[in-house]
């Protein structure tokens, strides 16, 4: 698979709230941008969904997002670390609050 994206994701793995009404289901990151993340969970929504997330940063910040779902994989909660992408690919429409922040840890 060709990766066609323009901006560099890091790999980060952060703790994560996630929902289509409110932030309820936790899950974790495997790579994160300035334009997007993935999100590795077993709980995925279809493609086109909006999301509400919350990322709780390394320094204790909270960063309040609204991304759109652009793919999603299901699997068995069991595979779910031996999946390679597993969970789902999450576009940022917005940042609600800790923009700065955010975009900061993605440039280190």
């Amino acid at each position: 698979m060709v990766d066609k994206r323009r901006k560099g994701r890091v790999k980060k793995r952060l703790r994560i709230l996630y929902g289509t009404e409110s932030p309820s289901k936790v899950g974790f990151t495997s790579d994160i941008s300035g334009s997007g993340l993935c999100i590795k969970s077993f709980i995925v929504y279809k493609p086109g969904a909006l999301v509400l997330m919350e990322l709780e940063l390394p320094n204790g910040d909270v960063a309040r997002l609204e991304g759109r779902v652009h793919w999603a994989r299901k699997v068995p909660p069991d595979l779910l670390r031996k999946v390679k992408h597993a969970g789902m690919g999450i576009k940022i429409v917005s940042f609600l609050s800790g923009r700065d922040a955010y975009l900061e840890m993605c440039q280190s």
